[in-house]
C-alpha cells in the first residue's frame, strides 16, 4: 500500500511539498490552522503558479482543518509526516499528529530553525528526520494559492537536503529521497545538524534583514550598505556555528569558509561573497521576500527568536559578539511591538 502521507502546515513550503506529491498520485493529507485556506483549498484544489508557466497547477487535495484532525481515524495511520509551521508551533504541531501515528512512521522537520530536538521529544528520536529546503522560494499568496519564484530544479543547487539525525544514509531516508523527488531536486545528507545551522546562517542574513527593511531578496543584494550588513549578521551566525562544533557547508551556493574568513577580517573573502550576491541580483528573481519577510508584510508573527535569538543566545555562551544580530532582532521586534516600521534606515548607518 502506499503510504499516508501528512503535511502539517499546508502553507508555503508545506502546502507546495503537499500539491506536488498529490498531483503524483500519492496519498496525502494536507492539515492547515488557517479557515479559509482549508476552505478555498478544499472547494478550488491547492493552485501552484510557478516561475514558468510549465511550473503552474491547480491541484485537488484532501485537506483538514486543524480541529477536524480526529476524522483521521477513518483512515490509515500516518506513514510518513512532513512538519512545515513555523518554529514556535512545532511542539503543538507534533502533539496534534502523533496519536495517529504508525508505530514505524517518520516525522520530518521541514522548517526554519534547529527543531528536531522538539519533535524527537515528542514523537522519540527514531521517528524523527530533517529536511532542508535550500533554495525553494516559495509564497503563500491568497487562500489556496502558493507562488513560486523560481523554477522547477533551481540550477544550481539541490532544493532540498534530506538527513537523518545520526548521519546513516538509512532505507528509510532513501525512500523519503525518491518521494521527494517526485516534488523537486534532493540530496541525502549526513551533516544535518552542520546543515541545519548553515540555513540558520542564511536566514538570519535575510529574513530579519527584509523583515526590518521592507526590503525584497533581489533589492537587499543591490543595496551596498544593507548588502554588506547582511554579509556582517551571516558571518557572526558562522562564527557561532563554528565554535559549536558544526561543520558547515555552503550558504546558498557560497562556501561557509568564505564567510568565516570574512569574520576573521578577510577583505578579499568579504568582497568575494559581495560580488557574488551582486551577481545573484542580477540574475535571480525579482521580488523574492523571505518568510519573516512576508510575515511582517502580513501582520503575523515572526521566527525572530527561534533564528536570531538563538544565534544570540549561543553566542552568549561563548562569549562571542554577534552585534549586527542583535540589531535585527530588536529592530524586528520594535516593528512587532508596533514602535517601529519597516524601512531601510534600520539598518543603515548602524555601529557594529
Amino acid at each position: 500500500m502506499a503510504p499516508h502521507i501528512a503535511v502539517v502546515g499546508a502553507g508555503a513550503v508545506g502546502g507546495f511539498i503537499g500539491a506536488r506529491l498529490a498531483a503524483a498520485g500519492e496519498n496525502v493529507t494536507l492539515i492547515d490552522r488557517w479557515r479559509e485556506h482549508v476552505d478555498t483549498t478544499r472547494r478550488d484544489g491547492l493552485r501552484i503558479d510557478g516561475a514558468v508557466p510549465l511550473d503552474n497547477a491547480i491541484v485537488p487535495v484532501r485537506i483538514l482543518a486543524d480541529d477536524e484532525i480526529d476524522s483521521l481515524r477513518a483512515l490509515p495511520p500516518l506513514d510518513i509526516v512532513f512538519i512545515s509551521v513555523k518554529s514556535y508551533d512545532t511542539r503543538w504541531a507534533a502533539e496534534l499528529v502523533l496519536p495517529y501515528l504508525h508505530a514505524d512512521a517518520v516525522v520530518v522537520s521541514a522548517q526554519n530553525g534547529c527543531n528536531e530536538a522538539t519533535l524527537a521529544e515528542i514523537v522519540g528520536a527514531s521517528r524523527t528526520a530533517g529536511l532542508i529546503a535550500a533554495r525553494i522560494g516559495v509564497e503563500l499568496s491568497a487562500p489556496g494559492v502558493i507562488r513560486r519564484r523560481v523554477i522547477h530544479g533551481s540550477p544550481g543547487i539541490d532544493v532540498f537536503r534530506l538527513g537523518e539525525l545520526d548521519g546513516q544514509r538509512s532505507a528509510r531516508i532513501e525512500t523519503l529521497a525518491t518521494l521527494l523527488r517526485q516534488v523537486d531536486s534532493v540530496a541525502v545528507i549526513d551533516n544535518l545538524a552542520g546543515e541545519r545551522w548553515s540555513k540558520l546562517a542564511v536566514n538570519a542574513m535575510r529574513n530579519g534583514v527584509s523583515a526590518a527593511t521592507g526590503l525584497t531578496i533581489d533589492a537587499l543584494d543591490s543595496h551596498p550598505q544593507l548588502r554588506r550588513f547582511s554579509i556582517e549578521v551571516a558571518s557572526e551566525a558562522v562564527r557561532v556555528g563554528q565554535r559549536l562544533g558544526y561543520s558547515l557547508t555552503a550558504l546558498g551556493a557560497i562556501p561557509a569558509a568564505l564567510f568565516a574568513a570574512a569574520a576573521d577580517g578577510s577583505a578579499a573573502a568579504f568582497s568575494e561573497i559581495e560580488q557574488r550576491l551582486i551577481d545573484a541580483a542580477q540574475r535571480g528573481a525579482a521580488g523574492q521576500r523571505p518568510s519573516m519577510g512576508q510575515d511582517i508584510v502580513k501582520g503575523r508573527r515572526t521566527e525572530i527568536d527561534e533564528i536570531y535569538g538563538l544565534v544570540i543566545q549561543r553566542a552568549a555562551e561563548l562569549d562571542i559578539p554577534v552585534p549586527a544580530n542583535q540589531t535585527v532582532y530588536d529592530r524586528v521586534r520594535a516593528i512587532e511591538k508596533g514602535t517601529l516600521t519597516p524601512a531601510p534606515e534600520n539598518l543603515l548607518n548602524t555601529k557594529q
